[in-house]
């Protein structure tokens, strides 16, 4: 039995209603996709800051989701996550994501509506914050 919080992985559900719709294209410990009719849901979870070779660990995530995508070039394409970087940062993984979005021709949602760009978590205490990415 596990006890705490473990760390790591990702789910996808699917409603039963869809389920005769959709394939498992691909599921490891990093990504899941499926696909559903003509779509392809990509589930991802990124390492977090201070993970050893997290920038080769996301290098290599991306490139396999690009290469998944060139695969289902044919199918619409939606990505979320667990990111876990800040997606207008200046950092070096942020920058990675940004090409990543840019390159793919990929628009991110908290972009199609400015006006609720707002903090999911804030510490004032820490002066902390962030957004849901």
């Amino acid at each position: 039995m596990l006890r705490g919080r473990p760390f790591g992985g990702v789910m996808t559900l699917v409603n039963k209603k869809l389920r005769k719709f959709t394939t498992t294209i691909h599921c490891d410990e990093r990504f899941v996709i499926v696909k559903v009719f003509n779509s392809l849901l990509v589930n991802v979870y990124c390492p977090c800051s201070g993970t050893p070779d997290r920038l080769l660990i996301c290098e290599n995530l991306l490139s396999d989701i690009v290469t998944w995508r060139n695969r289902f070039s044919g199918c619409d394409c939606v990505i979320t996550g667990d990111i876990k970087c800040n997606l207008d940062g200046g950092d070096v993984t942020s920058r990675l994501v940004q090409d990543f979005i840019h390159n793919g021709s990929l628009t991110r949602c908290d972009d199609i509506f400015p006006d609720q760009k707002v903090p999911a978590y804030v510490n004032e205490a820490l002066r902390q914050q962030s957004r849901i990415d």
